[in-house]
């Protein structure tokens, strides 16, 4: 198991870096490359690292449970429970964007500023879920 969760790790490490590399440089390579085109297949990996990190993240939480009461929150319980409810947040934000993308082409982005403010935050937020997930993940592997 722990070598699935290395390639896990690595997976979601590496999506995480294209994501957030993409994003701050795509405008400097639009006239060369096919930016739409970069993004379908990255979204591809993104759905694939989100339902990893978000199965992931709730077997993290379910282990983790409630916390005692008498000991008060761990540093344990609130890394594993941010990490899932931002998980999930962010799931959320890309499969509505990425639905409608899906359902009403490229051109329903002209003019579209909700959907770009949402994807701005997406491609923000994502990389840095998935890479701590990643990360989680390399470190459960290791114990």
């Amino acid at each position: 198991m722990g070598n699935v969760r290395r390639v896990g790790a690595v997976y979601l490490v590496a999506v995480a870096v294209a994501v957030a590399v993409f994003f701050v440089f795509n405008q400097l390579v639009d006239d060369s490359v096919d930016v739409a085109q970069v993004w379908s297949v990255l979204n591809v990996l993104m759905v694939i690292g989100l339902a990893a990190a978000f199965i992931f993240n709730f077997s993290r939480k379910m282990e983790a449970g409630k916390p005692d009461p008498q000991a008060g929150v761990t540093v344990r319980y609130l890394e594993v429970n941010v990490t899932f409810y931002v998980t999930a947040a962010v799931s959320i934000l890309f499969l509505h964007n990425w639905f409608s993308l899906l359902a009403n082409g490229q051109d329903s982005l002209d003019g579209n500023d909700q959907a770009w403010v949402i994807w701005a935050f997406v491609d923000t937020a994502l990389p840095l879920v998935l890479a701590a997930t990643g990360f989680g993940m390399w470190r459960e592997a290791d114990n």
